[in-house]
């Protein structure tokens, strides 16, 4: 292969090359897809090092051939995510015109920190933030996003913004002797916590909120700490807010909250205004269904399905009070990691962490949109911004409605149907949301999780102990290929009432072309696979250092 080959001097060749190329790739990478339709590559549990002992630094170049050989062994074990068995995480499959527009856009190498890098790609950016503005109700000459590395990224630029509402001259001088407090609550996202670790704040400033038994924000117990704190000069830099909670979607109440922020402004005479944020990563794409005519109901939903996703759009619509939200598209957006997005009614909001004023998108010639002056990042990848765009023009409300749909409906299905089951007790039978809370019982036993939650510690911990061992018992079976589902096991969930987290079975499906008889196929090798592990009597152990979920970790 000539050494010019290894670059894009011409794109309509470089175009064709990689095309063959893909093809390559991808019949090295076939070898690891396996016959039986398992929801995760062929590879075993092995050490890292098994890919790396071998290796040293290249001297001479190869031949790309012979370097996807060797790359694609690395895709054992990765996740099928459109495999309806994939129910572990909120990681949908990405969209395949997103995925091409990523692709080819790397021809260009943009970087986003500023359109002379980019041309007019950054467009992207733009018309992803006035799409969203008019999805939220805000001024689309006012309002904006930034694209950023991640959902706790989202959070952060709103805690930062928070900062410098309360302390104007904080990116020069610091802050000094201010003692600065942010409000979440016990169902918000840990990164809420950790984000004011990296900004310097420590976690304890982040003050965990308690909840009701619908699982929102506490009014009351908000508006009693505000003000205590406020009695005693302490800087309110922001209250972030749940817009869908990775487990149950649970929403704030969003105006309630602002209204009671508001108020407090004028009580306390205060010189700033303390930032809203809205934590709705997840929960924004619903904000999609206030294009949906739900007299008409062209997907022919039930009347239950119509009443839970009319009032999760009812409730995320009042985003439009908050000053700020996040939206991950690599979640409910169905596109390719990373494409996260914080989005500001006021861009000012966020172009003042670089001390700028938003001249308005109106005005904005080429050469003048330079985010690296106002940003974290003086590196921004188009993966984000392009991938978003692209998804938005491809699938447009519709298509964004019926994927949503679909995996909701799916979710839905999940759990009437192991309702019905014996010895399976679904614990968040209620939920509007996607994900199943559920625990097994052992055979002959009469009480409900309910029960064990509220009675003896020891009969409790023995329940979970029961349940986290049938996890690895799918785990294992997984592994010898014989069931086809992939579930996890949320260890520290922890139900309203109880003292200390419990645990709990999970099922998380994503995709959104399965259809219901695949789901009901995994499901009845669950079912089946119980009868199964009862009459084992095996005790198993995890032998990797597993981390703890990402929902509950503190």
């Amino acid at each position: 292969m000539k050494f010019n080959d290894y670059f894009a001097g011409d794109k309509a060749k470089a175009t064709k090359q990689i095309s063959e190329e893909l093809f390559d790739l991808d019949n090295n990478v076939e070898k690891f897809i396996n016959s039986e339709k398992m929801p995760i590559l062929d590879g075993e549990i092995g050490l890292y090092n098994d890919f790396m002992k071998d290796k040293q630094l290249p001297f001479d170049s190869k031949d790309p051939k012979e370097v996807y050989k060797d790359f694609s062994k690395l895709f054992q074990r990765s996740v099928l995510w459109e495999n309806p068995g994939t129910m572990i995480n909120i990681t949908p499959p990405a969209n395949i015109p997103s995925i091409v527009a990523s692709f080819y856009t790397a021809l260009y190498n943009p970087n986003f920190a500023q359109d002379e890098s980019s041309g007019y790609l950054m467009t992207t950016e733009l018309l992803v933030s006035k799409y969203l503005a008019e999805m939220a109700d805000w001024d689309v000459k006012k309002s904006r996003g930034i694209f950023t590395f991640g959902g706790k990224g989202t959070n952060l630029y709103a805690v930062k913004m928070g900062i410098k509402k309360a302390i104007p001259d904080v990116i020069d001088n610091g802050l000094r002797d201010n003692k600065i407090v942010v409000f979440s609550n016990e169902k918000g996202h840990p990164c809420h916590r950790e984000v004011c670790d990296w900004l310097g704040l420590g976690k304890n400033a982040c003050i965990r909120l308690s909840t009701n038994k619908d699982g929102q924000l506490n009014i009351d117990e908000l508006e009693k700490q505000m003000k205590e704190h406020l009695d005693k000069n302490d800087k309110v830099a922001c209250i972030i807010l749940n817009g869908g909670t990775t487990n149950e979607i649970i929403i704030d109440p969003i105006k309630e909250v602002v209204d009671l922020r508001d108020r407090l402004v004028k009580e306390y005479n205060l010189s700033y205004v303390p930032h809203v944020h809205v934590d709705s990563v997840i929960g924004w794409a619903w904000l999609l269904f206030k294009y949906y005519d739900f007299e008409k109901n062209e997907f022919g939903m039930n009347d239950r399905e119509l009443d839970k996703i009319c009032s999760m759009q009812r409730k995320i619509s009042e985003i439009k009070y908050a000053d700020s939200f996040g939206a991950d598209f690599h979640k409910t957006g169905f596109c390719p990691y990373i494409s996260s997005i914080i989005m500001t009614k006021d861009f000012n909001d966020i172009m003042g962490l670089g001390n700028k004023i938003d001249k308005g998108v109106e005005n904005m010639k080429f050469g003048e949109y330079s985010p690296f002056e106002y940003t974290l990042e003086l590196t921004r990848s188009s993966i984000g911004p392009v991938s978003a765009y692209v998804a938005f023009e491809a699938l447009g409300v519709k298509g964004f409605q019926k994927a949503l749909y679909n995996v909701f409906s799916n979710s839905k299905y999940i759990r009437s149907y192991l309702d019905g089951i014996s010895e399976f007790e679904v614990i968040n039978l209620d939920t509007e949301g996607i994900a199943t809370l559920f625990i097994i019982c052992p055979p002959n036993l009469e009480k409900k999780y309910a029960d064990f939650v509220s009675g003896d510690e020891k009969d409790l911990s023995d329940l979970i102990d029961y349940n986290h061992n049938f996890y690895l018992y799918c785990l294992k079976k997984l592994e010898e290929k014989k069931i086809h589902f992939k579930i996890t096991f949320s260890k520290s969930y922890k139900p309203y009432g109880a003292k200390n987290p419990t645990g709990a079975l999970k099922i998380y499906p994503t995709s959104p072309i399965a259809s219901k008889a695949d789901v009901k196929d995994c499901l009845d090798e669950m079912i089946a696979l119980k009868k199964e592990y009862d009459g084992a009597h095996i005790k198993l152990t995890e032998d990797r250092e597993v981390p703890i979920d990402y929902v509950y970790r503190d």
